[in-house]
């Protein structure tokens, strides 16, 4: 049996009870049923399609007819793209430019994804004269610039074609603005909201169960589908930390995995707000828990690490429940540490561990040498800068030189002025979020919500500082963004949400 087909069936496997027990919580709380069955429909078909099609193009018309068809019985077509965004791996194909072009663009799915559901939304956005202008928010400002000094200096400092630059700024109008966008205005009711967050939480949720096989198994199970399809993709290779296989579910690369997991993980506690007490929320965190460790990538640990202590330190007595935690903690770590596995889990910790230690001294030099490479272009960067002498130092055994820093990253290509605009999108929700939270009642849901928001905008900036925008983590940060500025104009326009308990009408609550 081909690989790709025994990968497959596992994936059902796993899925099938994971879509079984995740739907009475999910449409108690947030979702309808009659939209979780469509989103958990399409997942099905457009995984079936990706193993068992054998081409890319019709694995992608496939994928396309379900979706448009199915997309115009969802209620909130925008949560049904955050359910959708990870089913397979972004791996991408080029499409034909019919001989007067190399190529016309590089599609991936989450692209499709944006063409499909996002693009839609946002012409209907367009043209309601309710919704917020872009540009009215400092984060709207700060985004057009960092998407436009990109593409000027494109052309200036590389000579680059018309065709490349147009293609370069699709390719920003697809992963960057209509995220962006569509999150940040799309939003009308605070049950949308919910809906939103509870998809987001779940389409990450869902690659951690294969991710754990992965790491037991040491087997990528999505590792064949590329070939499988006819297409040659540079990630998805198997790496190792220690004796571990480092897993990547659908996420493309350990690092994504592991940032996506920090997203959950921090968005989780609003999950948690509205299922406190009952057997499926321990379970949900235990499954994200068991998710975060699967690719063994230590910055993400650091960025949950942030995002949890944001939660506590924003919440009511912060310090009482800090050492509510200790005592309740203590026992467990102790356990873990001493038990027969604590010598591994030591030795894969950041900072503290033996294991990969070259990794740390890499991201010290790299920061050393950046920071030299910066100076000499400290406005706006320079796209050439890895032909330096002095980055070449840099070059790996891989062959190639690996900004494991998004913010070193933007600042060598783009300069300070770059810098200032992509922090700059950043502090506008935060400081959105922030005035969300201090107008909405200490303890409400709302304000539970605020915290949670506020602590995955940091968990997440704190999280890239050791992870580059690979695959679909520049949208990811758009899509955490847009969260908090839907937010803060959600509490501004509506005020705080109404406390139910469920929007499900069962006459029965779930078990606690």
């Amino acid at each position: 049996m081909a690989e790709h087909i025994r990968a497959y069936i596992v994936i059902i496997a796993l899925m099938i009870p994971v879509f079984i027990l995740s739907k009475r919580p999910a449409c108690f709380y947030a979702t309808s049923e009659q939209d979780f069955s469509i989103r958990r429909n399409l997942w099905l078909l457009v995984t079936t399609f990706a193993f068992l099609s054998n081409d890319f193009w019709l694995f992608v018309l496939l994928s396309a007819a379900v979706i448009l068809f199915f997309s115009m019985r969802d209620s909130n077509r925008l949560a049904l793209f955050l359910f959708l965004i990870f089913v397979v791996p972004p791996f991408e194909g080029d499409i034909s430019g019919f001989g007067v072009l190399n190529y016309l663009f590089s599609l991936n799915y989450p692209r499709l994804l944006s063409l499909l559901i996002l693009l839609p939304l946002y012409l209907s956005l367009r043209s309601d004269p309710t919704v917020t202008p872009f540009g009215r928010f400092f984060s709207d400002k700060c985004l057009f610039g960092f998407l436009i000094v990109p593409l000027s200096l494109q052309l200036l400092q590389m000579n680059d074609t018309l065709s490349n630059t147009l293609r370069s700024g699709f390719y920003s109008f697809l992963d960057v603005f209509l995220p962006y966008y569509v999150v940040s205005r799309g939003v009308r009711a605070w049950k949308d909201f919910r809906d939103n967050i509870m998809s987001l939480v779940l389409a990450i949720l869902f690659m951690a169960p294969i991710a754990v096989f992965e790491y037991l198994k040491k087997w990528l199970v999505y590792s064949s589908l590329p070939s499988a399809l006819g297409l040659k993709w540079r990630m998805g290779a198997y790496l190792a930390r220690g004796d571990d296989l480092r897993a990547l579910a659908a996420s493309g690369h350990a690092l994504s995995l592991g940032y996506l997991m920090v997203v959950a993980l921090s968005l989780y506690g609003y999950v948690w707000r509205l299922a406190r007490g009952t057997w499926f929320a321990w379970l949900g965190l235990l499954v994200l828990l068991a998710g975060i460790w699967a690719p063994v990538s230590r910055g993400p640990w650091l960025g949950a690490l942030a995002g949890f202590a944001v939660i506590i330190m924003t919440g009511p007595a912060p310090l009482k429940r800090l050492f509510k935690l200790a005592i309740f903690c203590s026992p467990v770590v102790a356990v873990l540490l001493l038990g027969p596995t604590g010598k591994k889990i030591i030795s894969v910790l950041p900072f503290i561990g033996h294991v990969d230690e070259f990794n740390e001294i890499y991201r010290r030099r790299l920061l050393d040498i950046s920071l030299d490479v910066i100076a000499l272009n400290p406005f706006f960067g320079s796209f050439t800068y890895l032909q330096l002498p002095i980055m070449q130092s840099l070059r790996q055994g891989e062959g190639i030189i690996d900004i494991v820093n998004s913010y070193i990253g933007v600042a060598l290509t783009y300069g300070l002025v770059g810098l200032s605009l992509f922090l700059g999108v950043f502090l506008g929700a935060f400081a959105s979020v922030l005035k969300g939270i201090r107008a909405s009642a200490v303890g409400s849901e709302t304000h539970t919500l605020g915290r949670v928001l506020l602590a995955t905008l940091v968990a997440v900036m704190v999280t890239i500082v050791g992870v580059s925008s690979i695959n679909t983590i520049g949208m990811m940060n758009m899509v955490v963004v847009a969260l908090c500025l839907s937010y803060g104009e959600l509490v501004s326009r509506l005020g705080p949400m109404e406390q139910s308990s469920g929007l499900a009408n069962e006459p029965d609550l779930p078990n606690r």
